[in-house]
């Protein structure tokens, strides 16, 4: 209400339109465009129950449903330009008619010049347009409020500030519950705190036994990775010494777990790794329960693809050894290229029964599409890269493992990222445990206020009773995730003058100081525009409620019209999801605006360039001059002499077929007569035919000369060349290449070359009706 107010306030006409549409733009990510479609489903259903014409026009029936129409990834592909394309064409068509609301969610990803979103939210027509309400949303909006930003400041909603009270457990209640809690031992695992693997800290530390061993080990390795190019020798063994660390702790978890005697395995394990950690033995002990086949989820954040792909193998293998099939899934999510739900048609699909049972009513056809959906399911859940920002995830995630990330240094780690990172760990309480998080030392000693005692100043002053030294007490040197950048360097900066840094997580003020970077959309801007509004709410608040609320209310205030516009359109056909989208890569190279207009740039034609065509193996190479001659002086219809060598059927034919034509040359044109026959064995072929193609006298030429697997049929027009081994099944008579009565299916002839002026196979005579 407290936004509809606003909108209310700022722009009073958007009552006078007839219609209402709305649309959602989401980042790149397949999950969480597939998350918010389900969202918007369910919403429009629920409120139809009560309102019918709601939003009718996106979606009259959930099997008729609009809803992907309406909601945007903001990837370069042909399915989401066509559906920007035709978002931009409707408002500025409907002007006086149709109110669009648009809701950029996650709007502080990548805010880059020239890419999707830009091009459009930006654009000056759409700027200019009265008949938009555009709310960006985000948990971690600061690049979206610098002194360059487009939005007032009156139009911003903090959800909760300092002040506000409420029950959602966010990352500042897991930091006040750990230090409530500091007395407790680690290895308890008590819920909603954040938690230091002490062991497993020194087990990988530089100078462990375990560190040393790698280090011969791998001593050259690293040298040799790209991906790890610029990195310091010693980084690099901090990160492979943190990850085979800790796939050895989940390996020896699993071990403990199935109850296999510890003289069996540490001999293999040699001196590479202490013992397994009171942490990583309680985790494993409790996720999964055998009995009723229920458990909890343990989400393991992971770098690197390679990384996360190799760490599914070896618990996947650890999983089959110990035979523990049906025990817990194990489900990689790649980031783009794969949400990890295709894991329970392939590797997981013995959990899809049991996941079928617990949803959707027990159906057989049920297909888990959200991670929601993976409630109770023991699970270890791999997360790589990015991870999925937005993603919410079932109430059974217990154990959140980040103790592979932000081990070496903070340095270029921004309070964003981490946010983002820790953000999949809050809710609201419900009857399951709240998750524990396992960090590394360095995030636990930025995320801790350290103890310290308050320095004191001596300051020397003159007064008129003489000398005076006066001793005065500095602040605090207070520590937290706000005390670090918000964003990346080139999304906002400071400049030369001193940061300023909001006091508590809450305040978004000081970064009002701050500039747009030289990558940022707001880069340089000045001007701000009234139907524009951000809503600020932490990691899993609900802030996608919110919004689709919010379109609830606008909707009523519009008088609930039952359409989505004056006229209706078609469904835009969504081929298929693009899986692969390397963001940086492919904003930089977007195109200017001003190339993508109704007519072409002279000047832009102009500075193109020309690519020499591809060589064709068909028909030869256009660059190369005889072919050149060939076809367009000359006049030849069939291919190049020089591309017939590798023709197949010419395999086939020669020498025979070559020799045979040579003794008949009137079956070839006079010139090319070795050119010629390869091109009319190659023109005129088909397995079988429906009837007699020519009223002639066949003439069969036996071709067992040439070792040929092929029979051929001298006519008026050419040659018709059949297969020897389906031969007697299909023919009435070897003589003729009339079709046995017997063959029900009709007969498929394909002419494999050759134009209407040129073709070598006349099938006039096959047509039924034909005299």
């Amino acid at each position: 209400t407290q936004l509809l107010r606003k909108i209310h306030k700022s722009s009073p006409q958007f009552k006078d339109f007839k219609f209402f549409d709305f649309y959602i733009f989401v980042p790149r990510f397949i999950g969480l465009g597939r998350q918010t479609i389900d969202r918007l489903k369910e919403f429009i259903e629920e409120k139809q129950e009560q309102c019918p014409s709601f939003l009718q026009g996106i979606q009259q029936d959930i099997s008729e449903s609009r809803v992907e129409d309406h909601v945007i990834r903001t990837i370069k592909c042909k399915n989401e330009n066509s559906k920007v394309e035709n978002l931009k064409q409707r408002v500025l068509n409907e002007k006086s008619e149709t109110l669009f609301f648009i809701v950029h969610d996650e709007a502080h990803f990548a805010p880059k010049k020239h890419n999707m979103v830009d091009m459009f939210i930006n654009d000056p027509a759409i700027l200019q347009s009265p008949n938009v309400v555009l709310l960006q949303v985000s948990a971690t909006p600061y690049c979206l409020v610098t002194k360059n930003s487009r939005i007032p400041e009156e139009n911003c909603i903090n959800w909760f500030t300092k002040e506000d009270s409420s029950n959602y457990f966010g990352i500042q209640d897991f930091v006040d519950n750990t230090l409530k809690l500091k007395e407790v031992i680690a290895d308890q695992l008590q819920e909603g705190t954040i938690v230091v693997d002490e062991a497993f800290e020194v087990n990988i530390q530089v100078g462990s036994n375990f560190e040393k061993f790698l280090k011969l080990q791998y001593k050259n390795c690293n040298k040799n990775k790209t991906e790890n190019k610029g990195r310091s020798e010693k980084n690099q063994l901090l990160r492979v010494a943190r990850l085979h660390g800790l796939i050895m702790q989940y390996m020896k978890g699993l071990l403990k777990k199935a109850n296999i005697p510890s003289h069996i395995y540490d001999k293999h394990f040699q001196s590479r790794t202490e013992e397994l950690t009171g942490i990583t033995e309680r985790m494993i002990q409790d996720f999964a329960e055998p009995k009723n086949g229920e458990g909890k989820m343990i989400l393991l954040r992971v770098m690197g693809k390679k990384e996360g792909q190799f760490f599914a193998k070896v618990l996947r293998k650890m999983r089959k050894l110990l035979k523990m099939d049906n025990m817990f899934s194990v489900v990689l999510d790649l980031d783009d290229e794969k949400t990890g739900m295709e894991d329970f048609l392939n590797e997981e699909i013995n959990f899809l029964k049991r996941l079928q049972s617990w949803n959707d009513g027990g159906n057989p056809r049920f297909r888990p599409s959200t991670y929601k959906e993976l409630h109770k399911l023991p699970l270890i859940l791999i997360v790589c890269e990015k991870g999925k920002m937005g993603i919410t995830y079932p109430p059974s995630l217990r154990w959140y493992d980040l103790r592979l990330r932000y081990y070496s240094s903070l340095s270029g780690v921004t309070r964003g990222a981490i946010e983002q990172d820790f953000g999949r760990a809050c809710r609201y309480p419900s009857t399951e445990m709240l998750p524990t998080i396992f960090v590394s030392r360095l995030v636990n000693k930025r995320l801790f206020p350290r103890k310290r005692m308050k320095a004191k100043k001596t300051k020397f002053s003159y007064a008129a009773a003489g000398q005076r030294y006066d001793e005065t007490s500095e602040v605090d040197d207070s520590n937290g995730v706000c005390k670090l950048d918000p964003d990346y360097s080139h999304h906002m900066h400071r400049g030369k003058t001193k940061k300023e840094f909001p006091s508590n997580n809450s305040d978004l003020n000081p970064y009002r100081s701050w500039t747009s970077g030289k990558e940022h959309w707001d880069y340089a801007n000045n001007e701000i525009h009234a139907n524009r509004y951000l809503l600020v709410g932490r990691p899993q608040i609900g802030k996608t409620g919110a919004f689709l609320h919010l379109a609830f209310l606008l909707w009523k205030v519009l008088q609930r019209p039952k359409n989505t516009g004056p006229r209706s359109t078609e469904p835009i056909e969504i081929i298929e999801w693009d899986e692969v989208e390397n963001d940086d890569m492919d904003e930089r190279k977007s195109p200017n605006i001003e190339q993508l207009l109704k007519y072409p740039q002279v000047q832009h034609l102009k500075s193109l360039t020309l690519t020499k065509p591809k060589a064709s193996p068909r028909y030869g190479d256009p660059n190369d001059k005889n072919v050149q001659k060939w076809y367009l002086e000359d006049g030849r219809t069939y291919p190049f002499p020089d591309c017939l060598k590798t023709s197949s059927l010419l395999k086939r034919i020669e020498p025979g077929a070559r020799l045979n034509a040579i003794k008949n040359p009137e079956i070839c044109p006079k010139d090319d007569i070795g050119a010629r026959v390869s091109t009319r064995f190659e023109n005129v072929y088909s397995d079988f035919c429906a009837k007699k193609l020519t009223h002639n006298q066949s003439l069969i030429l036996d071709m067992n000369m040439c070792q040929a697997n092929y029979t051929g049929t001298k006519m008026n027009w050419g040659y018709l060349l059949r297969n020897r081994k389906s031969f007697q099944g299909k023919w009435q008579m070897t003589q003729t290449p009339t079709l046995d009565p017997k063959i029900k299916l009709p007969p498929i002839i394909i002419p494999t070359s050759g134009r209407a002026s040129s073709a070598l196979l006349d099938l006039t005579d096959t047509m039924e009706g034909s005299k």
